[in-house]
């Protein structure tokens, strides 16, 4: 059995006096030892914890801090990153819409010119054919060039005029949203504007070269026909691909960015650390510790003293 030293300080009961005892000094029991260490440990733990905290500006950083906290948070995160690509696509969308916009909008300036061309030489009572033949010239230079701009069109190397986006072949596919669901995609048919492609049902602009069923010397109305219905169709086109950025691109990117910063606020409601709490939590752990590591030594001081009287 231990052995228990005791010391008792006894007063008689009586006017003046007071009668006490004085707790029992005990080498073999550790109970008070192994609490105090207990609890240093915890607040040690505690300490730690409250660092990391400070330290990655993170409140849970592993799924222990807080499991139904980590689900959430990873899922706003998972939203968000999901959400920053949407905005690139949206951006990048519109990019290559521009291009698009800006190549048409070059041959409809050519298309215009050649109109006048068309018109110019159906007045034959004054033109005569050498002054035809030089607007030939001039038309056959602008249906190259419509055709060079068609090639030349394009976005990291994909053609965007020569047809290949028509609607006929599924047109261009943006992704505009967080999840790939066809909700949050839109598809734009980007018709060609080569001269073999834009005309009408008579015919196209390639009948508009020397020798063709409408060159300026043979069927000027007919040029001018053709003509009218290219400008008709590259405007179309152009007005509808106006209308996706400015009614579909634009406010689909203004939505995205303004939920970026809501699922960024509540992830960080969730998951961020609060750096006044930490703050005083870490005071807090400190001064406990240090008082803990104390009162330990107190303790273990006391042990000593007890097996001392043993002489």
């Amino acid at each position: 059995m231990g052995i228990l030293v005791k010391i008792f300080l006894q007063f008689p009961y009586g006017r003046g006096r007071m009668r006490g005892t004085m707790s029992g000094l005990s080498v073999n029991s550790v109970s008070g030892s192994l609490a105090a260490a207990y609890q240093v440990q915890r607040t040690a733990a505690s300490l730690a914890n409250t660092m990391t905290q400070l330290s990655t500006g993170s409140r849970i950083n592993s799924g222990k801090d807080d499991p139904a906290g980590l689900i959430a948070s990873e899922l706003f995160r998972s939203e968000i990153a999901a959400s920053n690509v949407a905005v690139k696509n949206t951006v990048m969308a519109n990019s290559m819409l521009n291009i698009v916009e800006s190549g048409m909008r070059q041959i409809s300036n050519l298309l215009i010119d050649a109109k006048a061309l068309a018109v110019e030489a159906a007045n034959s009572g004054v033109m005569t054919p050498a002054m035809i033949e030089a607007n030939q010239m001039q038309m056959n230079e602008i249906l190259n060039s419509i055709d060079r701009i068609s090639g030349m069109t394009n976005w990291l190397g994909k053609p965007l005029l020569d047809g290949s986006l028509s609607s006929a072949n599924g047109g261009a596919l943006f992704q505009l949203g967080p999840d790939v669901v066809s909700g949050q995609q839109v598809t734009v048919g980007i018709e060609g504007t080569r001269t073999s492609q834009i005309g009408n049902a008579t015919g196209t602009l390639m009948d508009l070269r020397s020798g063709g069923a409408a060159s300026l010397a043979t069927n000027p109305a007919l040029a001018d026909r053709l003509l009218s219905s290219a400008i008709s169709q590259i405007t179309m086109q152009r007005g509808e691909i106006g209308a996706t950025q400015k009614y579909t691109l634009d406010p689909n990117l203004s939505a995205l960015q303004d939920s970026i910063v809501q699922l960024t606020a509540a992830k960080s409601m969730i998951a961020d650390t609060d750096f006044a709490l930490a703050a005083s939590n870490m005071v807090r752990d400190q001064i406990l510790l240090q008082a803990g590591v104390q009162a330990l030594g107190i303790i273990n001081q006391n042990r000593n003293y007890a097996a001392s009287l043993l002489g």
